[in-house]
């Protein structure tokens, strides 16, 4: 038998072997890609290398059209690791693993460790699964329900508010269906239309606002669909906990976990990331080879810390037997290759930046010694009105890029930077995660959802160096029938596969430089100027505002002051005024009792009649001098 034959025997029995698990290392495979390939898309933010949008949020929000225009609110939560991260990771992992191997042998029977750790992620399980419940749903939805499509050879824009799709060519044909392309030309009646138009838009979205840690700032968006996948996400974790735990809940758990992690957690700069994988790689290898440690928690504990794949089981046994993987090996090089996406995004609009030369005229002209001597001589002199100021160019006479493109001035971020003899005018950012419906249902040349489609060699390089590595993993663990340390694979593979890109490209210098970390820190540094000069602006103005009540309080003391010493002096008058009428009325009485003492006794039965007659008077005449007493005493008080 000659060799080559030999080599084909030996190659179809290898295969005959391997044939019955290729469908578990396949969906083995899939399984490591599909978080990984999710979790970096949803972790793209705007780079430090494109502008903010100049269309303000209220405007996109009333045409309720372009949403991919609007910049994400919520800024980007991922927390980046520095190079000390290369030692305590390690070191953390290794005592948690020595830990837990330490419990279990002492434990014997690892069930009660497994219930407290299962009620532990299920914490973190409920808010993972509806994260990535909800996302997955948007999604759908946005297919269903696209807010942009292509029919009758123009793109039609949807708006919810007025419940019609406006032509984005001519704003006066609209089409009232509120389903997209060949699907909008169905007759609906106006009820059921109605029906769907609410179910597209419920107008029910509830956003809270908090701030967590004084710093930073939390917005939860609460919609329709963040209920149902709240609820299901719920159910998933309560049924695993207290019914069943089957492999594909455990699946699903750990998909939301790798889908989180890759959004919370990623190296700020790519030699951070190489010395971390690096440190790992190490890790795994001490932990898998050299110990008990790393196979005996992974076999012991029923955790969603990894992932499980059925396999064919033996003849002999009646129990299923199960394929894993770690997620440690799915998160590590996925925050790599995440990494690596967000820094395609970043060279992307880098490379559609513009520099504009400013005119010699627009810099002030050098001085030489003896004119400044002279200025100098002159100020001593008295004070100089001159000033010496910097001038911009014109719009005019700069390099102006497509509107599509660039942010006009009017927008929340200057666009241009200037250097010491350029301008460097920035493109605008077009939201890059999610529009899946968007891109189904238009064409390539719509200039909305240009940000979705950017070249990704850093990140297409990453994944096949992650599937080589995974390949080869699967490859000598079933040729030598032991589990594989496979970060001991995939970490060579994936920076491998990065580097080498880089290098190709003649990039290496621009991928060292990138930073995350330092486009955070600038970003929170322009933020707490802001804040700061907003707490001062309104320090200013509540100064001012007490200085205005301030005044307004003495002024109020002065005039009740005035009223009080007006009232004080009319009172005065009064009571001269009473005193005298007092004086009249007594000096009146004396006079008429002396000429009725008088008549009295000078009287005669003749002259009775007229004594009642004056007795009468008397009493009217005394009766208007009391009454005009208590008239002079009212106005007296009424004023």
């Amino acid at each position: 038998m000659s060799f080559s034959q030999k080599s084909l025997d030996t190659i179809r029995k290898n295969f005959d072997a391997v044939q019955p698990v290729l469908p578990t290392y396949l969906h083995l495979l899939v399984s490591a890609l599909l978080p990984i390939y999710a979790g970096a898309h949803a972790s793209l933010t705007r780079p430090s290398s494109a502008a903010k949008p100049a269309k303000s949020k209220r405007e996109a929000l009333k045409d309720n059209a372009a949403e991919d225009d609007l910049e994400d609110e919520v800024e980007s939560q991922i927390e980046g690791l520095a190079a000390s991260d290369a030692i305590w990771l390690p070191a953390l992992a290794g005592c948690t693993l020595g830990g837990l191997y330490v419990i279990i042998k002492w434990l014997e029977d690892p069930a009660l460790l497994n219930k407290v750790l299962n009620w532990y992620f299920a914490i973190f399980g409920t808010y993972g699964v509806a994260k990535m419940l909800k996302d997955s749903l948007d999604n759908v939805i946005s297919f269903i329900f696209p807010e942009r499509y292509f029919f009758a050879n123009q793109i039609w824009v949807v708006n919810g508010f007025k419940r019609i799709a406006l032509s984005q060519s001519d704003s006066s044909c609209s089409r009232p269906s509120p389903f997209p392309g060949r699907l909008s030309t169905i007759p609906l009646p106006e009820s059921l239309s109605r029906f769907v138009w609410t179910l597209r838009y419920p107008h029910s979205t509830l956003c809270i606002r908090t701030n967590l840690h004084r710093r930073r700032k939390a917005h939860f968006h609460i919609t329709p669909t963040t209920i149902i996948s709240s609820i299901l996400a719920l159910s998933v974790v309560l049924y695993y906990n207290l019914v069943s735990r089957p492999w594909y809940l455990t699946n699903i758990l750990g998909f939301a976990f790798a889908y989180n992690a890759l959004q919370l957690i990623s190296p700020s700069t790519s030699w951070t990331g190489t010395l971390i994988l690096g440190s790992l790689f190490l890790y795994d290898i001490y932990f898998v080879f050299y110990t008990p440690l790393m196979v005996t928690v992974a076999t012991q504990l029923d955790i969603p810390a990894k992932l499980l794949f059925p396999r064919p089981s033996d003849v002999d046994s009646a129990k299923q037997q199960l394929s894993m993987l770690g997620l440690g090996d799915v998160v590590l090089p996925g925050m790599m290759i995440g990494f690596a996406l967000r820094l395609d995004l970043y060279m992307h609009y880098l490379r559609k930046q513009t520099t504009t030369s400013l005119p010699c005229d627009t810099f002030p002209k050098a001085i030489s010694e003896e004119e400044l001597q002279g200025a100098s001589e002159s100020n001593t002199a008295k004070p100089s009105s001159r000033k010496t100021s910097i001038s911009t160019s014109s719009d005019s006479d700069l390099l102006t890029p497509s509107t599509d493109d660039i942010v006009n001035s009017t927008s929340a971020e200057p666009p241009t930077e200037h250097t010491s003899d350029s301008q460097i005018t920035k493109p605008q950012f077009r939201r890059a995660t999610g529009n899946w419906g968007n891109r189904f249902w238009t064409s390539s040349s719509d200039t909305a959802i240009q940000g979705v489609r950017f070249d990704k060699p850093y990140f297409h390089a990453s994944l096949s160096g992650y599937v080589v590595g995974m390949l080869m993993t699967l490859g000598i663990m079933q040729v030598t029938g032991h589990a594989q340390p496979a970060l001991f694979y995939l970490v060579p593979c994936v920076l491998g596969a990065f580097w080498g890109r880089a290098l190709i490209r003649r990039e290496v210098k621009e991928v060292w430089s990138f930073d995350e970390g330092e486009e955070k820190a600038e970003d929170a540094a322009k933020k707490d100027a802001k804040e700061k000069a907003e707490k001062e602006k309104a320090g200013t103005m509540e100064t001012k505002q007490m200085e205005e009540l301030k005044e307004d309080n003495e002024k109020a003391k002065t005039d009740s002051k005035a009223e009080i010493d007006q009232t004080e002096r009319g009172m005065a008058k009064h009571d001269s005024k009473r005193r005298k009428a007092d004086s009249d009325v007594f000096e009146m009485t004396l006079k008429i009792g002396f000429t009725r003492s008088k008549s009295l006794k000078n009287c005669t039965i003749s002259q009775k009649p007229t004594l009642k007659r004056r007795r009468k008077e008397r009493n009217v005449l005394k009766e208007k001098l009391l009454q005009h007493g208590k008239d002079e005493e009212g106005h007296i008080e009424d004023a």
